[in-house]
Formats: C-alpha cells, structure tokens, sequence
C-alpha cells in the first residue's frame, strides 16, 4: 500500500493529483515479482566481475541436509532469500574503490524540508544483470544440479560500489537539491520552505511546496521508468512531512533519532563482557552526533574494548551506561546549517578536559536564537592526556576543527 502520509496531512485534491502522477509513471512502479524491472544495457551493460589470475576454486561436498539449511535466510517479511557463500570469489575481485555517501552528510542533506518520499529499488541487485563470462565464478551445488547467478550477487566485493554508481548516474540530475542515494534506498527530497502554506492562483487547494515536490517526483519517477528500474509500490512513501532514513527522521524542523534507534539503545542489556560493550558502543556511534561530549561520556565503556589484561568493569562503566541511554532517550533535534547569505551567525563552542574535548556547532534562528546543529567529541591519546591544560585547549579546537572541516569550510564563525 503506497503511503500518503498521515491522515489531515494532504488535501483530496492533492492526494489525486499524486494518483495522477503515479498512473502517469506507473510502469516505474511494481508491486509483485511479475512487474520487476531490469537495468536497461543503454544505461549500464551487464556487470564483469574484475578478477586476478588465480587457479579455479571447487568446493567440497557436503552432506545434503548441512549444506541446504545454512544457504537461505528468512526475510523481515517472513520469505526466504539464498545465501551464496561468495569468500573465495571476494579474495580473487580487484576492489572497487567506490563508496556508499557519509551517512551524517546523507541525512543532514534531508534535514529542513517541507516533505519528503522514499522509494526502495524492488530487487535491489537483481535488477542488474551479469556479464555472461563472469557467471562461471558464481557457480554453486544445488540438489538439481549446478547453477550459476545472472544478476549482481548480493555479498559480492563491489556490489555495493557498482550500484551507488549506476543509481548516482540515472538519477545524477537531481542529486543533492531533489534527492539522496543511498545503495538502493532514494529519498526525494521537497522545498526548504512550505510558503505558509499558500496555495496556487489557478488551483486554490493545491499548495505551492506540494506542487513543486509532485513536479519533482514526477521527474525522478520518469529516470527509474526510462532506465528500466522499478521501486516497491508496498514500500513506497509518496508524500509524507518526516522521514525515518538511515536510524534518523528528518523533517522541516530537523533531524531526530529514530524511535526504533532510541528502543534497540533503551533495551539493550547491561553490558557485562567486551564484546558486548563493544556492540553497545558501535550502536551509540549511529546517534553520537546527538549526544553532548559523547567521547567522554563514553570514555569508561571505550576502556573495556582495549585488548588489557587488566580489564575490568567497574562503577563508572555501568553509570557511562546509564546515561548514554538517558540522554538518547530525550528529545533532541538538530538544526539544518543553513548556508545561504544573510543566514544566522554561525558559533562553535568547544571545551576540553584531560579525558576528550567537546563541541557544539550553533546557528543563530529567525528569532536570534542559537539552535544545536551537530555535536562533536573527540577522546585524547594517552601522550595527550600528559599536556596542560592550555595546551588541552588548543588541542581540542584543532582536533575539533579538523573533523568538522567538510561542513565549515568556506565559512566564518566565532568560538564560544
């Protein structure tokens, strides 16, 4: 069921006028295995697997019942998918150099937007055909005989490089202002402003901001139609005023931790051993932009994940626990730095003690009012820790300074 937002959100009038779109494009939209779609070879021709020379690999055999069971798994919506195990085909693949975007700058990129859409490429990788000369290194047993894979295979080296491209080049004009890729997830993105919500002169219930977003997803809906692609009409979001993308929601307010985020911190269980407070940690990094002083915060809990011999949990790691689950736990939203002339003053608040240094990048509002736009932290060395205080200071602001450079540069801003 395509997703129209919540119920008061959109108009009838504009509610149809997006069931025009999709009726208009309905051929980049499916919504069974029958209505997938393939990459088109004018946009990119099927995919060979680069490889070095090495000798031919051929697996043992094993029994039936053993080598069945490990090779699918069961899907969230309760399907099963193949497993291929693809670790000798990865060690002989010449790596792609190509990566997925920075997640921070993906989602930062949503923030402050009238309203949003998010389409799932249905198939994902099965849209993309393989060369027939590189189907022979996907060869696997199956109690029918043997069988080769004829589309990208999931798990593969460069699977996830070779798709961030094609989708960044069939969708390349309206990257960055009208939408965001992220492997096979694209979000559209509407204006940076609702316009009070001032309707059209020639069409008084349609508003001006969902006018121009139904003209864009228009547009991007022609590219997946014209490359031969298709999106999950049941995972569609048409139109919709937050969007959960990547563990964030963003909105025309900001950005937030997603609810299922804050949940999986909420319930995760007191760390007890160095493998756990090592996942806890690695989960509390996805949200570590939101968190005040984080590296310090955090810094008995860091401690447990070194390889000591004289590891030990103790009463500072179980309240560093407690509270990095409290302080996600709260209400926190983050501004969109706003680049434009005669945008708000930009301030950058940075204080050091002989653990970590922490900061908070500030921009002035409408009103004058400094809104949080990211926090950052960054935990010192051991040969830190023995500097003076001053010196501490300084360290901080160049560490600090160092790690935000992509989003000041160009800028001016003060220091508080």
């Amino acid at each position: 069921m395509i997703n129209f937002g919540p119920s008061g959100w959109l108009s009838e009038e504009e509610i149809n006028l997006l069931k025009n779109v999709i009726l208009l494009r309905q051929k980049a939209i499916a919504f069974c295995e029958e209505e997938r779609g393939v990459l088109k070879h004018s946009y990119g021709k099927p995919y060979k697997i680069p490889v070095i020379p090495h000798e031919p690999w051929q697996k043992k055999p094993i029994p039936i019942p053993k080598s069945i069971l490990p090779q699918f798994i069961e899907l969230p919506n309760g399907k099963l998918r193949i497993f291929h195990d693809l670790q000798d085909l990865n060690k002989v693949t010449i790596k792609d150099a190509g990566l997925p975007p920075n997640v921070d700058e993906f989602v930062g990129s949503f923030s402050g937007r009238a309203c949003y859409g998010l389409g799932d490429i249905m198939g994902g990788y099965d849209e993309r055909e393989l060369d027939i000369t590189t189907r022979p290194l996907t060869t696997f047993e199956t109690p029918l005989g043997r069988l080769q894979l004829t589309r990208l295979p999931q798990g593969a080296k460069n699977s996830v490089a070779v798709y961030q491209a094609q989708m960044t080049w069939i969708l390349q004009e309206e990257i960055l202002e009208h939408l965001g890729i992220f492997i096979d997830d694209g979000g559209s993105k509407g204006p940076r402003s609702t316009y009070q919500h001032k309707t059209l002169k020639e069409n008084q219930p349609i508003r001006r901001f969902f006018c121009e977003y139904a003209l864009t997803l228009e547009r991007i809906l022609f590219r997946i139609e014209e490359a031969g692609l298709t999106i999950s009409g049941s995972k569609f979001a048409c139109c919709v005023p937050a969007l959960d993308i990547v563990g964030k929601v963003v909105s025309l307010g900001g950005r937030n931790i997603s609810k299922q985020k804050i949940n999986k911190i909420q319930n995760w269980p007191r760390t007890e051993t160095k493998k756990e407070a090592r996942g806890f940690l690695g989960l509390c990094t996805y949200v570590r932009m939101f968190v005040k002083d984080f590296s310090q915060v955090a810094a008995p809990l860091k401690s447990l994940t070194r390889e000591d011999p004289l590891w030990k949990l103790d009463e500072k790691c179980g309240e560093a626990f407690i509270k990095l689950r409290k302080i996600v736990g709260e209400e926190i939203t983050l501004k969109t730095l706003n680049y434009d002339k005669g945008s708000g003053k930009i301030q950058l608040a940075i204080e050091s003690s002989y653990i970590a240094a922490g900061a908070v990048l500030m921009q002035e509002d409408e009103n004058r009012k400094d809104r949080q736009v990211i926090c950052e932290s960054v935990k010192f060395s051991r040969l830190e820790y023995k500097y003076s205080q001053p010196k501490l200071e300084l360290c901080g602001v160049a560490r600090i300074l160092k790690k935000l450079k992509t989003i000041l540069w160009g800028k001016n801003l003060s220091f508080k």
